[in-house]
């Protein structure tokens, strides 16, 4: 059997094109931020906001304080799996029940 010339051409194409497509599977979202990360650090973000020094985070201190977690935070945007996005931390994921030093009351 003999290609022509526009067969062979168009067999390389579709060749090249597939090469294009991604082999591995990019993640859905970004990453869950780190209680390691600079920003976390500087902001005194926990993951578990009764882990939270409230010696060195009065703001988090005695019962105002005590309800206060991302998940209720108006910076935070909830997401899948106990995650959600801040304004205050782009490109990450912070946990509903954490806590850091940017918490805002939600309206």
């Amino acid at each position: 059997m003999t290609q022509s010339r526009r067969e062979f051409l168009n067999a390389g194409i579709a060749l090249w094109a597939a090469s294009l497509i991604p082999t591995t599977t990019i993640a859905a979202g970004p990453p869950e931020l780190l209680e390691t990360d600079p920003i976390a650090l500087a902001l005194g973000y926990k993951k578990d906001a009764a882990t939270v020094d409230v010696a060195k985070y009065p703001k988090r201190a005695g019962a105002a304080g005590a309800t206060q977690f991302c998940s209720n935070c108006a910076l935070y945007t909830a997401g899948a799996a106990g995650l959600g996005a801040c304004t205050a931390i782009p490109g990450k994921l912070v946990a509903g029940p954490g806590w850091c030093n940017a918490w805002i009351p939600a309206a």
